[in-house]
């Protein structure tokens, strides 16, 4: 392959050229992941700087190097070239390497604070798990293969491989979170979107983007990767929805207006009953669904299928079996006379709305556990506190992911919000959720919120195995044991 193909499109220099012609098999930001003949792309990252390990690339084989650093001692044999604005192009690059394999995929694009998830959960059992591809939080599945999710939004280089694994599986659809980091960092630049939802948005990710004007234009990118921007799903019940609406004329959802409007008839810990409006037609449905915000979930899902052509009774017929993601107002499976809930929520507002849904269903108490991340934005903390005591009886104030603040100073600063006495504070996560399950009662509710389908916790550095739903086992166990349950 020669090199005009592969950096068709980018301004680059050449540094040094043994030849334009190589039959290199595949391109690696991972020095640990060359092989002989590929291509290493030398990435500049926020903790480490990919020029580091170029001669490890090489060691391992690498005979093409793409940098963004001029001043780089050059190898004898290898082919360097420099590309200014190598993090941002990267996703093209691999377009033109890979041969454009998202362009064999009908492509759904979720963004928001909030929902991105089980949006895409729900669009994956509305289109066919058997022919839809996923890409978000919790995982990355193309198939039958799961590959673990370190970012929401992949690395360009990857999306543009999983695309590949997709469409060499003869899947159709990829439906994908986008997240803020994503549109402003260029991951998702070499993709032409088919749909693009818009969820809400609300305080979150400050300590990266600085203020919700920022957050604000870094999800406005979305629109323009659409093929067209009427394809827009946007949520109209959320004020920046209304802005957005306006910029791309496309299809509204909400409770009470828009082209697709849901509203909530009978509510049970088993299901709700809910009123749905595609556009002029009216249904009843069931839903297993659980919440206003999960109804808000399925009505951006139902927009995006209805720019996929889907008919309205397909989408009513499948809707019925839709289980929510991992994580994701997820009951635990546990043998006990109250329900225990773990949940991702980790903003205030995520946090508002699974406690306001979990009052709906109460006929016990309400007792909340959470806690704040670390080197995240400090300004939510007292707001979530505010929150947690307002719609719980019983709040029980922990760890969240620490990573390298002192855990105690996020608990002051969520306690700085709170001004009942009906919490109290464990900075330990096993011990809190002892605590709740301790003083849970028959017909309580206790929300677990914060991690969700996390399976481990980040105490400085270091990643450490811990699972929400285990410890309510352990607890529960233990408490058994004692005598105490």
């Amino acid at each position: 392959m020669e090199i005009k193909r592969i950096l068709n499109g980018i301004d680059y220099e050449i540094l040094q050229e043994i030849n334009q012609d190589f039959s290199a098999k595949s391109m690696e930001y991972d020095s640990r992941k060359i092989n002989k003949g590929d291509i290493f792309i030398a990435l500049e990252g926020h903790t480490v700087d990919g020029h580091n390990f170029i001669e490890k690339a090489v060691e391992n084989g690498a005979e093409t190097i793409f940098v963004s650093k001029k001043d780089i001692p050059l190898i004898e044999g290898i082919n360097f070239y420099y590309i200014k604005n190598l993090n941002e192009d990267m996703g093209k690059i691999a377009s033109n390497f890979y041969g454009y394999p998202q362009n064999a995929l009908k492509i759904i694009g979720v963004t928001g604070t909030n929902g991105k998830t089980t949006t895409t959960y729900i669009l994956e059992a509305l289109l066919g798990e058997d022919k839809t591809a996923r890409l978000g939080t919790v995982e990355y599945k193309i198939g039958d293969e799961i590959i673990p999710a370190p970012n929401t939004t992949p690395m360009s280089l990857d999306i543009v491989k999983m695309c590949k694994k997709a469409a060499d599986k003869n899947l159709k659809y990829l439906v994908m979170e986008i997240s803020s980091h994503g549109l402003e960092l260029g991951r998702v630049n070499m993709l032409k979107l088919d749909v693009a939802i818009f969820t809400n948005l609300t305080e979150d990710h400050m300590d990266f983007h600085k203020n919700m004007e920022n957050y604000f234009n870094a999800k406005k990118k979305i629109f323009s990767l659409l093929k067209d921007t009427r394809n827009s799903v946007i949520n109209i019940d959320d004020k920046y929805g209304q802005k957005y609406i306006e910029y791309t004329n496309g299809l509204s959802y909400g409770l009470e207006k828009g082209d697709i409007t849901g509203k909530i008839e009978h509510i049970s810990r088993h299901g709700q009953k809910v009123e749905l409006k595609i556009f002029n037609n009216k249904y009843e449905t069931e839903l297993k669904l659980l919440g206003k915000f999960n109804l808000y979930n399925l009505l951006g899902a139902i927009g995006a299928v209805k720019c996929m052509g889907m008919k309205d009774e397909d989408i009513l017929e499948k809707i019925k079996y839709i289980h929510g993601a991992p994580g994701r107002f997820e009951p635990v499976n546990i043998d006990a006379d109250f329900t225990v809930i773990v949940d991702y929520a980790h903003t205030g507002d995520a946090l508002e709305n699974i406690l306001k849904s979990v009052n709906e269903l109460k006929t016990g108490k309400v007792i909340s556990v959470f806690g704040c991340g670390g080197d995240r934005d400090r300004e939510k903390r007292p707001v979530m506190g505010r929150i947690a005591e307002k719609y719980s009886d019983f709040t029980i104030v922990t760890s969240d992911n620490p990573r390298t603040e002192d855990p105690q100073e996020i608990i002051r600063e969520i306690a700085a919000g709170l001004q009942k006495d009906n919490h109290v504070i464990q900075p330990d996560r096993a011990k809190a959720i002892e605590i709740a399950v301790q003083n849970a009662e028959k017909d309580d509710i206790i929300v677990i919120a914060g991690k969700g389908h996390e399976t481990y916790q980040i105490i400085g550095r270091e990643k450490r195995h811990f699972d929400d739903r285990e410890a309510v086992r352990e607890a529960l166990a233990n408490l058994i044991l004692r005598g105490e349950k």
